[in-house]
């Protein structure tokens, strides 16, 4: 089955940008969407059957929410569509952490998980066949989904106009639990995601150093991290070596220890299939080491731009990343060029 997620996710190209970047862009209207902190989950429904498709491929079927949808389809008669959003965990009204929802998203074939799946729309990307513009996407969601909801379907908040609507938006989510950032729609012929910290996807390749004193208590000191560039070669980013708990410290040894392919100078190397999305405050774009990696090992290349980060930070794993050049790709830096 196509991964429509997927498609939908690069289709829209969000670009991250910081706070104080984007109200320096000229003035002009733009759709302002609250983003929920929560799992990509785009709705497929057609020839009766539902389900949701994850950008990994994971499609999650029979939890409330496709019910909420089934049920409104039919009295709108509508016989297919694909409705991107987002899935999160939801108990008492709180939206739950990332990774309390990544894990009972997981299991929601479990009846106790499934019911606290809730789904948050934010593009309609075809009805019956016909497709929408993201104004007439959310002028469906609005009439049929808006302030009310459903029970497991709810629309995030969201304003259109000129800046002053972002700024108060994004005030007005600041710090609520559940909510990373804002999104921007068609803003100067762009798509934003602006969000209260900076974050980047990074490729765990390997950990290191075994002379360093947290490695003798079996934790790691750091990870090594790469992007991955449009030719395929793994370009070499920042040491992430704060963030982490000790048990993460101590997990991350284990895993790097089982799944190691080759130590080098101290370093332990594993196979390129491990996200991480790590916090900055600043970045620089410089040479680095760049790879390619062919039986199971890294052979250098040569050095090639890359971006570094200053204070890299570990904030979690991204289970529903993969290590393609699109999800750990160095546009995620809008100032990086090839």
């Amino acid at each position: 089955m196509t991964n429509y997620a997927k498609e939908w996710k690069k289709k829209s190209n969000f670009r991250q940008i910081s706070y104080n970047d984007f109200v320096t862009i000229p003035d002009d209207n733009g759709i302002y969407i609250a983003k929920v902190d929560g799992m990509l989950g785009l709705l497929v429904f057609e020839n009766n059957k539902i389900l949701f498709q994850t950008t990994t491929g994971h499609s999650i079927e029979n939890i409330p929410a496709a019910d909420d949808y089934k049920a409104l389809f039919n009295k709108l008669k509508i016989k297919q569509a694909m409705i991107a959003g987002e899935l999160v965990a939801q108990r008492s009204g709180a939206i739950l952490s990332f990774n309390d929802t990544q894990s009972i998203v997981k299991t929601s074939y479990k009846p106790e998980n499934g019911n606290l799946v809730f789904h948050y729309p934010v593009d309609v990307i075809e009805i019956n066949k016909k497709k929408l513009s993201f104004i007439q996407a959310l002028q469906f969601l609005d009439k049929h989904i808006g302030k009310i909801g459903l029970p497991h379907v709810q629309m995030p908040m969201y304003d259109i106009g000129k800046l002053d609507k972002f700024r108060k938006l994004y005030d007005k989510i600041l710090g609520k639990q559940g909510y990373d950032g804002v999104v921007v729609r068609n803003y100067n012929g762009r798509n934003y995601k602006v969000k209260f910290v900076e974050t980047v996807d990074l490729l765990v390749i390997g950990a290191g150093h075994e002379d360093m004193r947290a490695w003798q208590k079996k934790e790691i000191s750091y990870l090594l991290s790469s992007f991955i560039d449009k030719n395929g070669i793994y370009r070499s980013s920042s040491k992430i070596g704060t963030g982490f708990t000790t048990a993460q410290r101590s997990k991350f040894y284990k895993f790097i220890l089982d799944n190691q392919l080759y130590k080098s100078n101290g370093e332990y190397f594993i196979k390129p299939q491990l996200i991480v999305e790590t916090k900055f405050f600043r970045s620089r774009i410089t040479d680095t080491p760049a790879y390619r990696f062919k039986n199971n090992k890294y052979e250098l290349v040569g050095r090639e731009l890359s971006v570094t980060f200053s204070h890299p930070s570990f904030e979690r794993i991204r289970p529903d990343k993969k290590a393609t050049k699109f999800d750990v790709r160095l546009e995620q830096i809008p100032q990086f060029k090839y």
